[in-house]
C-alpha cells in the first residue's frame, strides 16, 4: 500500500484547467480519482482525505497504486505505507465520516438515513417540543458518537465518548454525471483518541476506511503515536 500527499503546484490557480476540477466536491472527486484511472473499468482501491490549510487544499491518499499525474496541476509525494501497530496501543486520529444508518423498510427496499436527521425524526415522533430538543451540536456530538462506536470493535479499536469530538456537520448535493442524478451525503469530522484491539482488523480499516461515501473523501482513518 501508498500513502500520498497531493498538493496543488503553487501557480494552479492560474491555470484554467485548476477552476474546472475544484468548482465543486463532485469535480474534486473526480480530479482525485483522474490520478488513478488506468483503465475505464477500473474499480476505486484508493481513499483520500481532503484538509484545507491557510492556502490551496492538500489530500493524503492511501492507495493500492501509486497516483500518476497527467494535467501539470498537482505536486505529489508517495511512499510505501505499511503501519505497524500492536494491541492495546493509544493512537490519535481524525476521520471524516458519512455516518448513517442502513434499513430496509417492509417491502425490502434499502434505505440510508443520516443519523442526524434520523434523531431528529424520532424526536419528531415522540412529540418532543422543540424547545426541548438537545442542541445541534449535541445530536451531532452523540449520534456520531453512537454510530462510531457501534462499529469500532469489528473495525479492531475501541472509543471512549470522553476522548472523541464530533462536528463540523454538514449536508451536500451535487450532480452525478453519471447516471444523471443527485448524490446527497452528510459528513461528520472526528477527532479524539482510540485503543487498538485487533491490530490485523485494524491495519484493514487504515486500508480499507470507514462507513460510506469512500469515493467523495469519506472513511480514511488517519493516525498518529501519541
Amino acid at each position: 500500500m501508498y500513502m500520498s500527499r497531493i498538493r496543488l503546484r503553487s501557480d494552479a490557480a492560474k491555470n484554467k484547467e485548476f477552476w474546472k476540477s475544484l468548482g465543486n466536491d463532485y469535480q474534486i472527486h473526480r480530479s482525485i480519482w483522474s490520478l488513478f484511472a488506468d483503465g475505464n473499468d477500473r474499480e476505486r482501491d484508493f481513499l483520500y482525505r481532503r484538509e484545507d490549510g491557510s492556502d490551496l487544499p492538500t489530500f493524503y491518499c492511501v492507495s493500492a497504486r501509486k497516483p500518476e499525474e497527467h494535467t501539470n496541476l498537482w505536486e505529489i509525494e508517495t511512499k510505501s505505507y505499511e503501519p505497524i501497530v500492536n494491541s492495546n496501543q493509544i493512537l490519535s486520529f481524525v476521520l471524516c465520516a458519512n455516518p448513517i444508518n442502513t434499513k430496509r423498510d417492509v417491502e425490502g427496499k434499502q434505505h440510508r438515513n443520516d443519523v442526524i436527521m434520523e434523531a431528529k425524526t424520532q424526536l419528531k415522533k415522540e412529540r418532543t417540543p422543540i424547545d426541548k430538543w438537545p442542541s445541534n451540536a449535541e445530536l451531532v456530538q452523540s449520534e456520531s458518537f453512537k454510530w462510531l462506536n457501534k462499529r469500532a470493535e469489528k473495525l479492531g479499536f475501541v472509543i471512549n465518548e470522553g476522548e472523541i469530538r464530533a462536528d463540523g456537520y454538514r449536508q451536500q448535493q451535487f450532480y452525478k454525471q453519471r447516471g444523471k442524478n443527485y448524490v446527497n451525503i452528510s459528513t461528520v469530522d472526528f477527532t479524539g483518541i482510540l485503543t487498538v484491539t485487533d491490530p490485523e482488523r485494524f491495519k484493514n480499516t487504515l486500508y480499507q476506511g470507514i462507513g460510506h461515501s469512500k469515493g467523495f473523501g469519506c472513511g480514511l482513518l488517519m493516525v498518529k503515536r501519541l
